[in-house]
């Protein structure tokens, strides 16, 4: 029917439509995961058939796949995260609304260790929606431990595809500022640190109201003030709108500042070139100093030589190292 539907449309679209009503009303009611993976299978193949003619279905196949990512089973898990990547590919900017609930799938199976294939399949559904949906740096932002969950992936998986998909999937996500992905790791810890503090006093605070003393009956008991906790949510929420959630982009007074422009722990500013030049030199030491990189030490000592040769007396402040 996909391929049909390329050749005459107006006859096979009807037949397109009650196909994908029939799949979707399969999948929200099998019995058991072979029916819901032969379901998403038949949809995935239709949808890469008849991209085109799919498009208007994206969202609610999307909306019937995506609450059942998380808690379903490895196989099928994997062919879920397929059926997404094919629909980032189709609906492009329309799979935009349902991305904070994406991402947070995505990152929970590609922390899924137990299972490669599923790993796989998450990451080519977060290549596909940083390619086709837009979504660039702002998973960084938003999921701060995304970038080391890759790094652990390529450094800890001897399964080269797998490598090579890392890597397709942190070019996709573009290039963060350093100083942008700073702020963004310090505001989750912010975050964390104020939410503990609230709860902690917040459970005093319910303590409090509970030991209030009844004295309208005969004797005294422990009772809960309703009232006291409505206040104590408004007082909350007051809370929260005053402490507005901090932009990544504003500069932090506690790092050192050179003309109004942050520097890095070695007082080297981002925006001379000297900053961008160290990063290289100490990455390159980096895998000088490493014995499992030997195969890599040659490259590295002629990428140094490449560097300095036009930089000549600018690379004396290196030379220690």
């Amino acid at each position: 029917i996909g391929r049909l539907a390329n050749m005459n449309p107006a006859h096979v679209m009807p037949s397109l439509r009650r196909m994908v009503v029939q799949l979707l009303t399969e999948l929200e009611f099998a019995r058991s995961n072979r029916e819901s993976e032969e379901c998403i299978q038949l949809l995935m193949v239709l949808v890469r058939a008849a991209e085109n003619w799919v498009r208007p279905y994206v969202g609610d196949i999307f909306s019937t796949i995506l609450p059942r990512i998380d808690d379903a089973p490895a196989q099928l898990a994997s062919k879920l995260l397929d059926t997404v990547a094919a629909l980032a590919r189709v609906g492009g900017s329309d799979l935009v609304p349902y991305s904070d609930e994406l991402l947070a799938s995505i990152i929970h199976a590609l922390s899924d260790t137990s299972n490669a294939t599923k790993r796989m399949s998450a990451l080519q559904a977060l290549n596909n929606c940083a390619s086709f949906c837009g979504l660039v740096i702002d998973p960084y932002i938003e999921y701060p431990d995304l970038f080391k969950i890759l790094t652990d992936i390529l450094k800890s998986q001897p399964d080269s595809k797998m490598q090579l998909e890392v890597m397709r999937t942190i070019g996709a996500l573009g290039a963060i500022d350093p100083h942008r992905f700073k702020d963004a790791i310090s505001d989750t810890t912010d975050t964390a640190v104020t939410n503990a503090k609230a709860t902690s006093s917040t459970g005093g605070t319910n303590a409090n109201a509970g030991s209030i003393v009844n004295k309208g009956g005969e004797g005294t008991h422990r009772t809960g003030n309703p009232h006291v906790r409505k206040a104590d949510g408004k007082l909350k929420k007051k809370k929260k709108q005053q402490r507005p959630q901090q932009n990544v982009m504003t500069e932090k007074q506690m790092e050192p500042l050179v003309g109004g422009i942050p520097t890095d722990s070695y007082g080297t500013t981002f925006s001379n070139d000297g900053y961008y030049t160290q990063l290289s030199v100490n990455a390159l030491l980096r895998i000088l100093e490493n014995t499992n990189d030997t195969t890599f030490h040659r490259e590295a000592v002629e990428a140094l030589n490449h560097m300095f040769a036009p930089v000549q007396n600018a690379c004396a402040p290196f030379l220690d190292r």
